[in-house]
């Protein structure tokens, strides 16, 4: 059984690092050694976004949300004033909107054939620190 969190990490979390890095390559000229030092990857993981490679498992590009944010965090990290903590926040509430909005359910039934993903609330739940105290019921104390 796959987490969506699995998913994210493994699908989408890739998937949106690929999108961000052509940007860099394409739009703002960064060289693969560049893009990787400002994603946080490898140089051979940006070489592998470019040849597509990695992190095709899902198409985010036709999604108008998630470009326009790729293009944001892009434009932040190629003028070089980005802080690392904002650029992963943007990532994180890309993610959690990828989540939120279902967008991995189709991905989560061919990874799983026959986990019923109809009806599925897994990606709907959301923790916030505030509500940390529902951990405590949820865990039987």
């Amino acid at each position: 059984m796959y987490s969506p969190y699995e998913i994210v990490s493994k699908s989408a979390l890739p998937a949106l690092r690929s999108m961000i890095a052509r940007r860099l390559r394409e739009d703002y000229h960064l060289t693969q050694q560049q893009v990787a030092d400002k994603l946080g990857v490898t140089q051979a993981s940006v070489s592998n976004y470019g040849r597509r490679t990695r992190g095709v498992m899902m198409n985010l590009e036709t999604d108008p949300t998630i470009a326009k944010a790729a293009d944001r965090i892009a434009a932040s990290l190629s003028a070089g004033e980005a802080d690392q903590r904002d650029i992963m926040q943007a990532m994180t509430e890309v993610c959690d909107y990828i989540r939120i909005n279902h967008l991995m359910c189709t991905l989560h039934e061919e990874l799983e054939p026959g986990f019923p993903t109809e009806g599925c609330s897994a990606c709907d739940g959301a923790l916030s620190f505030k509500d940390s105290g529902k951990l405590k019921i949820l865990a039987g104390g």
